[in-house]
């Protein structure tokens, strides 16, 4: 191979890589969008909305499996209807330390989740770690998940309460 060729093939690879980050931020940021500052699910209407905007990171084929949070789910659309009845009234999601292995137009890739979570069932705030597996494909809609599996490492109680811990989620234009 040519050095040109090598570079590009390089570069190219640098590119998908950032390509997939910038799909699970995107995931992130939708699966974020349904909570209030004030750690609450906001109204159907944006909670649907955020969902399918989350949905849409996945393939149309895509398998996603949330373990105790939402069993194995086949398809877009079946993926995107289990975001509207999320499991959690609040949740934050952090998806850190990728590492992606990318292979033509297919890419493994493995996240550590941080997640601050509100449980729909109480009122306990808590830390979860966790990781999560993809298979990602390039698409004709760019890079999609098409399979996801996601296991709790940690689950942390914070609080009993979620009064005890708004000091960890400042509210919209509160100071950190």
């Amino acid at each position: 191979m040519s050095g040109a060729a090598d570079l590009s093939g390089r570069i190219a690879a640098i590119e998908h890589r950032e390509e997939i980050r910038d799909l699970m931020q995107r995931y992130a940021r939708a699966a974020d969008a349904k909570y209030t500052p004030d750690l609450n699910l906001r109204d159907p209407e944006a909670v649907s909305q955020a969902a399918a905007e989350q949905a849409a990171c996945f393939a149309e084929d895509a398998a996603w499996s949330a373990g105790q949070f939402g069993g194995v789910l086949t398809g877009r659309a079946a993926i995107a209807k289990f975001f509207e009845s999320s499991p959690w009234s609040y949740a934050l999601h952090h998806y850190v330390c990728p590492e992606i292995a990318v292979d033509g137009d297919t890419a493994e890739v493995r996240w550590r989740l941080i997640e601050i979570g509100c449980p729909q069932a109480d009122e306990r705030v808590v830390l979860l770690s966790g990781v999560v597996e993809q298979i990602c494909r390039r698409t004709s809609e760019g890079w999609r998940i098409t399979s996801m599996n996601f296991e709790v490492l940690q689950e942390i109680e914070l609080a009993d309460s979620r009064n005890a811990v708004t000091c960890l989620i400042p509210k919209k234009g509160q100071a950190a």
